[in-house]
Protein backbone atom coordinates (compact mmCIF):
# COMPACT_ATOMS: atom_id res chain seq x y z
CA UNK A 1 0.00 0.00 0.00
CA UNK A 2 1.35 3.65 -1.14
CA UNK A 3 2.42 6.18 1.40
CA UNK A 4 0.01 9.24 1.59
CA UNK A 5 2.83 12.07 2.44
CA UNK A 6 2.26 15.58 3.91
CA UNK A 7 3.37 16.74 0.20
CA UNK A 8 0.07 14.91 -1.41
CA UNK A 9 -2.30 16.12 1.35
CA UNK A 10 -1.40 19.28 0.49
CA UNK A 11 -1.96 19.23 -2.71
CA UNK A 12 -5.47 17.76 -2.34
CA UNK A 13 -6.50 19.98 0.41
CA UNK A 14 -5.49 23.15 -2.40
CA UNK A 15 -6.92 21.34 -5.58
CA UNK A 16 -10.01 20.09 -2.79
CA UNK A 17 -10.43 24.54 -2.51
CA UNK A 18 -9.82 25.23 -6.28
CA UNK A 19 -13.19 23.43 -7.46
CA UNK A 20 -15.66 25.51 -5.85
CA UNK A 21 -13.38 28.47 -7.17
CA UNK A 22 -13.68 26.84 -10.88
CA UNK A 23 -17.56 26.14 -10.69
CA UNK A 24 -17.73 29.73 -9.90
CA UNK A 25 -15.60 31.28 -12.35
CA UNK A 26 -17.02 28.75 -15.33
CA UNK A 27 -21.07 30.05 -13.89
CA UNK A 28 -19.73 33.74 -14.34
CA UNK A 29 -18.21 32.99 -17.67
CA UNK A 30 -21.89 31.91 -18.56
CA UNK A 31 -23.56 33.85 -17.57
CA UNK A 32 -21.82 36.86 -19.32
CA UNK A 33 -21.49 34.70 -22.51
CA UNK A 34 -25.30 34.23 -22.09
CA UNK A 35 -26.29 37.99 -21.05
CA UNK A 36 -23.97 39.40 -24.36
CA UNK A 37 -25.73 36.68 -26.49
CA UNK A 38 -29.08 38.00 -25.57
CA UNK A 39 -28.08 42.13 -26.35
CA UNK A 40 -27.29 40.72 -29.83
CA UNK A 41 -30.11 38.66 -30.48
CA UNK A 42 -32.07 41.78 -29.55
CA UNK A 43 -30.31 44.10 -31.53
CA UNK A 44 -30.06 42.19 -34.55
CA UNK A 45 -32.50 39.37 -34.59
CA UNK A 46 -36.07 41.59 -35.80
CA UNK A 47 -33.66 42.87 -38.75
CA UNK A 48 -32.61 39.45 -39.65
CA UNK A 49 -36.15 38.07 -39.35
CA UNK A 50 -37.64 40.88 -41.41
CA UNK A 51 -35.07 40.16 -44.48
CA UNK A 52 -35.70 36.24 -44.11
CA UNK A 53 -39.69 36.00 -43.54
CA UNK A 54 -42.69 37.60 -45.62
CA UNK A 55 -45.75 39.25 -43.86
CA UNK A 56 -49.34 39.58 -45.57
CA UNK A 57 -49.99 43.30 -46.35
CA UNK A 58 -51.73 45.27 -44.09
CA UNK A 59 -52.58 47.81 -46.27
CA UNK A 60 -51.62 48.47 -50.15
CA UNK A 61 -52.78 51.62 -52.65
CA UNK A 62 -55.06 51.73 -55.03
CA UNK A 63 -53.45 54.31 -56.92
CA UNK A 64 -52.21 52.25 -60.10
CA UNK A 65 -49.44 54.58 -61.01
CA UNK A 66 -47.94 53.42 -57.84
CA UNK A 67 -49.08 49.82 -58.27
CA UNK A 68 -47.17 49.92 -61.91
CA UNK A 69 -43.85 51.67 -60.15
CA UNK A 70 -43.67 48.96 -57.76
CA UNK A 71 -44.64 45.70 -59.20
CA UNK A 72 -41.63 46.65 -61.08
CA UNK A 73 -39.52 47.71 -58.46
CA UNK A 74 -40.22 44.47 -56.56
CA UNK A 75 -39.48 42.05 -59.62
CA UNK A 76 -35.81 43.96 -59.92
CA UNK A 77 -35.69 44.09 -56.10
CA UNK A 78 -34.68 47.15 -55.87
CA UNK A 79 -36.66 48.89 -52.90
CA UNK A 80 -34.15 50.01 -50.72
CA UNK A 81 -34.28 49.16 -46.90
CA UNK A 82 -33.59 52.21 -45.22
CA UNK A 83 -32.78 52.81 -41.09
CA UNK A 84 -33.51 55.37 -39.59
CA UNK A 85 -30.00 56.80 -39.35
CA UNK A 86 -30.02 56.62 -43.10
CA UNK A 87 -32.37 59.61 -42.73
CA UNK A 88 -29.73 61.53 -40.74
CA UNK A 89 -27.57 63.93 -42.80
CA UNK A 90 -23.58 63.05 -41.56
CA UNK A 91 -22.83 65.62 -39.06
CA UNK A 92 -25.99 65.37 -37.68
CA UNK A 93 -26.02 61.61 -37.37
CA UNK A 94 -22.63 62.06 -35.03
CA UNK A 95 -24.08 64.55 -33.01
CA UNK A 96 -26.63 62.54 -31.99
CA UNK A 97 -25.12 59.56 -31.62
CA UNK A 98 -22.80 61.03 -29.13
CA UNK A 99 -25.79 61.58 -26.73
CA UNK A 100 -28.42 59.52 -27.69
CA UNK A 101 -26.73 55.55 -28.90
CA UNK A 102 -25.98 55.37 -25.33
CA UNK A 103 -22.15 54.96 -26.40
CA UNK A 104 -21.29 55.66 -22.41
CA UNK A 105 -22.99 53.23 -21.47
CA UNK A 106 -21.65 50.42 -24.03
CA UNK A 107 -18.17 51.20 -22.52
CA UNK A 108 -19.14 49.95 -18.60
CA UNK A 109 -19.06 46.56 -17.53
CA UNK A 110 -22.15 44.30 -16.64
CA UNK A 111 -20.98 44.62 -13.41
CA UNK A 112 -20.40 48.58 -13.38
CA UNK A 113 -24.36 49.38 -15.46
CA UNK A 114 -26.54 51.16 -12.30
CA UNK A 115 -23.43 51.85 -10.29
CA UNK A 116 -22.68 55.17 -9.08
CA UNK A 117 -20.28 55.39 -11.95
CA UNK A 118 -22.74 54.90 -14.66
CA UNK A 119 -25.08 57.58 -13.02
CA UNK A 120 -22.28 59.88 -12.93
CA UNK A 121 -21.52 59.11 -16.96
CA UNK A 122 -24.76 59.85 -18.16
CA UNK A 123 -25.39 63.10 -15.74
CA UNK A 124 -22.14 64.55 -17.18
CA UNK A 125 -23.31 63.80 -20.96
CA UNK A 126 -26.65 65.63 -19.91
CA UNK A 127 -25.38 68.62 -19.02
CA UNK A 128 -22.96 68.63 -21.66
CA UNK A 129 -25.10 67.91 -24.27
CA UNK A 130 -27.48 71.01 -22.42
CA UNK A 131 -24.71 73.18 -23.79
CA UNK A 132 -24.03 71.66 -26.80
CA UNK A 133 -25.18 74.05 -29.63
CA UNK A 134 -25.01 71.82 -32.78
CA UNK A 135 -26.61 69.07 -30.27
CA UNK A 136 -29.48 71.51 -29.83
CA UNK A 137 -29.46 72.41 -33.42
CA UNK A 138 -29.50 68.40 -34.91
CA UNK A 139 -32.59 68.45 -32.15
CA UNK A 140 -34.70 70.61 -34.40
CA UNK A 141 -33.72 69.80 -37.67
CA UNK A 142 -35.46 70.03 -40.92
CA UNK A 143 -31.89 68.86 -43.15
CA UNK A 144 -32.83 65.99 -45.15
CA UNK A 145 -30.35 63.59 -47.32
CA UNK A 146 -31.22 64.40 -50.80
CA UNK A 147 -29.66 61.37 -52.16
CA UNK A 148 -32.94 59.14 -50.68
CA UNK A 149 -35.30 61.34 -52.34
CA UNK A 150 -37.76 60.18 -55.11
CA UNK A 151 -36.58 56.13 -54.50
CA UNK A 152 -38.64 53.27 -53.47
CA UNK A 153 -38.06 52.52 -49.98
CA UNK A 154 -39.22 50.66 -46.76
CA UNK A 155 -38.78 51.91 -43.37
CA UNK A 156 -39.80 50.50 -39.84
CA UNK A 157 -41.38 52.59 -36.99
CA UNK A 158 -44.60 52.80 -35.00
CA UNK A 159 -47.49 55.19 -36.02
CA UNK A 160 -48.63 58.57 -34.33
CA UNK A 161 -52.59 59.08 -35.41
CA UNK A 162 -52.94 62.21 -37.00
CA UNK A 163 -55.90 62.38 -38.74
CA UNK A 164 -59.11 60.10 -38.41
CA UNK A 165 -62.02 59.49 -40.79
CA UNK A 166 -65.51 58.31 -39.43
CA UNK A 167 -65.09 54.94 -40.08
CA UNK A 168 -61.89 54.98 -37.13
CA UNK A 169 -59.53 54.67 -39.97
CA UNK A 170 -56.42 56.60 -40.20
CA UNK A 171 -56.88 59.43 -42.94
CA UNK A 172 -53.03 60.77 -41.98
CA UNK A 173 -50.38 60.04 -39.67
CA UNK A 174 -46.13 60.18 -38.55
CA UNK A 175 -44.19 57.30 -38.64
CA UNK A 176 -41.99 58.14 -35.86
CA UNK A 177 -38.73 55.32 -34.88
CA UNK A 178 -39.76 54.73 -31.23
CA UNK A 179 -42.51 53.89 -29.49
CA UNK A 180 -44.08 57.07 -27.69
CA UNK A 181 -42.83 59.40 -29.61
CA UNK A 182 -44.94 62.94 -29.95
CA UNK A 183 -47.08 61.47 -26.99
CA UNK A 184 -45.77 60.28 -23.58
CA UNK A 185 -42.33 61.47 -24.98
CA UNK A 186 -41.26 64.78 -26.82
CA UNK A 187 -40.85 64.66 -30.73
CA UNK A 188 -37.87 63.00 -32.67
CA UNK A 189 -36.18 65.58 -35.09
CA UNK A 190 -38.23 66.95 -38.44
CA UNK A 191 -35.79 64.78 -40.15
CA UNK A 192 -36.36 61.55 -38.07
CA UNK A 193 -40.46 62.04 -38.77
CA UNK A 194 -42.50 60.28 -41.82
CA UNK A 195 -45.58 61.95 -42.76
CA UNK A 196 -48.21 59.49 -44.57
CA UNK A 197 -51.67 60.45 -45.74
CA UNK A 198 -53.14 57.72 -47.30
CA UNK A 199 -56.53 58.35 -49.20
CA UNK A 200 -58.42 54.95 -48.40
CA UNK A 201 -57.92 55.02 -44.96
CA UNK A 202 -55.68 52.86 -42.66
CA UNK A 203 -57.82 50.28 -40.12
CA UNK A 204 -55.17 47.87 -38.65
CA UNK A 205 -53.20 50.66 -36.80
CA UNK A 206 -51.91 50.24 -32.83
CA UNK A 207 -49.67 52.60 -30.92
CA UNK A 208 -48.29 50.07 -29.48
CA UNK A 209 -47.64 48.27 -32.81
CA UNK A 210 -44.57 48.32 -35.22
CA UNK A 211 -45.25 48.40 -38.92
CA UNK A 212 -43.08 48.24 -41.82
CA UNK A 213 -44.04 51.13 -44.93
CA UNK A 214 -42.89 50.51 -48.66
CA UNK A 215 -43.24 53.53 -50.84
CA UNK A 216 -41.38 56.50 -52.53
CA UNK A 217 -39.75 58.90 -49.79
CA UNK A 218 -39.88 62.53 -50.75
CA UNK A 219 -39.32 65.54 -49.22
CA UNK A 220 -42.10 67.80 -47.53
CA UNK A 221 -42.61 69.69 -44.18
CA UNK A 222 -45.86 68.99 -42.38
CA UNK A 223 -46.28 70.79 -39.21
CA UNK A 224 -48.98 69.50 -36.40
CA UNK A 225 -48.68 70.21 -32.32
CA UNK A 226 -47.73 66.62 -32.26
CA UNK A 227 -44.32 67.41 -34.26
CA UNK A 228 -42.76 68.90 -37.38
CA UNK A 229 -41.85 66.09 -40.31
CA UNK A 230 -39.26 66.82 -42.78
CA UNK A 231 -40.04 63.68 -45.15
CA UNK A 232 -43.21 62.41 -46.53
CA UNK A 233 -43.79 58.71 -48.12
CA UNK A 234 -46.30 57.64 -50.97
CA UNK A 235 -47.13 54.78 -49.27
CA UNK A 236 -47.74 51.44 -51.41
CA UNK A 237 -48.04 49.00 -48.82
CA UNK A 238 -48.02 48.97 -45.32
CA UNK A 239 -47.00 45.34 -43.26
CA UNK A 240 -46.30 43.99 -39.68
CA UNK A 241 -42.61 44.45 -38.32
CA UNK A 242 -42.15 42.38 -34.62
CA UNK A 243 -39.01 44.12 -33.26
CA UNK A 244 -37.44 47.53 -31.80
CA UNK A 245 -37.76 49.55 -35.44
CA UNK A 246 -34.81 51.99 -33.76
CA UNK A 247 -31.26 51.18 -34.72
CA UNK A 248 -29.97 54.19 -33.74
CA UNK A 249 -30.85 55.64 -30.38
CA UNK A 250 -30.58 53.54 -26.77
CA UNK A 251 -33.79 52.75 -25.33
Amino acid sequence: MSKVTAKDKRQAAINAKRKPLKTVLLLLLFLVAGSVFARLVQLYWPSIKHQFTTSEALYQTSTPKLQALFSQEIEQKSVLRLSWQDLLPEQEEATLRQYQSGNAASELSPAQIGTVQSITNQLLLSIQASSDENYKSALHSTNIVQTVLGKAISISGFIVPIEVNEDRTLQSFFVVPYYGACIHFPPPPPNQIIFVQLPDGFAHHNLADAFTLTGILEQGMFEDPLGTSAYTLNVYDIKAYHGQPDDFRAH
